[in-house]
């Protein structure tokens, strides 16, 4: 607690001698000031104080129109631990955009992990395919924080040529990776994830399970076959997140498959169906239900099947 107070203490008397000395934001900066420039507008732009608060954007605004120019030493700053620094660098390099990928790309090469996965997130925002070489050389990297940030920065990004690196870091040992490569695969709509994906819905971390479900969501109909088919996995975690992204994305065809699972000898499976179904929009699967109801025991099933026919009486 009493760092921070140090600190912003710090910046402020820092402030306080840029002003005072005249340091000005023209344009005409010989190269050699360039650092000095960029230390003094950052420090301005990055204060809490609220004596400053109107200085902020102004300072910000300078350090965007400097554009390539002032990418070096903004990347220099990445190691801070400070959260409101580390926002304002990558805010005023997205805004920079394309002038700053050659650099940030460059800088992917540098040995501190934690300030190569912040560039690898900022290039993701900046939505470049420049930057998908680059990401792809470093998607292998032994520090995860950076592979995870790669391969969600290829999804962003949107190249199909990062398909093969995000399937692959699908099985990353890490979960974080696996859950990073599961909204990727999704973006990119990688036809040769479905299974693997389909196979993420049994993930031992809830974060990749999810993501894998909604990566699964955006891919349509076209999943609808491939979820369906892994209702029977002996794992049960596959088949009950896949009867609820079964229904997330729903039709006429989820409603016939989830009719199924309706039967299942497990109550949790029946009500997850039935839930599904509610969602699936499809009164097909109707009649499955109202032959279930009489001879249901389960109260949340019950409760289900009970939705399920309120919904779909007045079609």
């Amino acid at each position: 607690m009493m760092g921070n107070i140090m600190n912003r203490i710090l910046k402020s008397i820092l402030i306080l001698i840029f002003l005072l000395t005249g340091v000005t934001f023209s344009q005409s900066v010989p190269m050699a000031d360039i650092d000095r420039r960029v230390d003094s507008l950052f420090v301005i732009a990055s204060s809490g104080m609220v004596m400053f608060q109107s200085m902020v954007q102004p300072a910000t605004d300078s350090l965007v129109a400097m554009g390539a120019n002032a990418v070096p030493r903004l990347i220099d700053k990445y190691v801070t631990q400070d959260a409101r620094e580390r926002q304002n660098i990558n805010s005023i390099l997205v805004k920079i955009g394309k002038p700053a990928v050659p650099y940030l790309v460059e800088a992917l090469n540098l040995p501190n992990a934690e300030q190569v996965s912040r560039i690898c997130s900022t290039l993701g925002e900046i939505k470049d395919s420049a930057a998908v070489k680059g990401l792809i050389l470093v998607s292998a990297h032994g520090d995860w924080r950076v592979r995870s940030e790669a391969v969600g920065a290829l999804g962003k990004i949107g190249d199909k040529n990062s398909d093969r690196t995000v399937v692959k870091l699908l099985s990353d040992r890490v979960e974080i990776v696996r859950k990073s490569a599961a909204v990727s695969a999704g973006l990119l709509h990688i036809e040769e994830s479905l299974p693997m994906l389909v196979h993420m819905l049994a993930d031992n971390f809830y974060g990749a399970r999810m993501c894998a479900s909604e990566a699964l969501v955006k891919f349509g109909p076209e999943a609808v076959k491939v979820i369906a088919d892994s209702l029977y996995s002996a794992d049960s975690l596959v088949g009950n997140l896949g009867c609820t992204t079964l229904g997330m994305i729903g039709g006429d065809t989820v409603a016939t498959a989830l009719g199924v699972q309706l039967e299942s000898s497990s109550p949790i499976r029946r009500a997850l169906a039935a839930a599904a179904v509610l969602l699936s929009n499809s009164p097909i699967a109707c009649s499955y239900v109202e032959l279930l109801k009489p001879h249901e025991t389960d109260s949340t099933v019950i409760f289900f099947i009970d939705k399920v026919l309120a919904k779909y009486a007045t079609r």
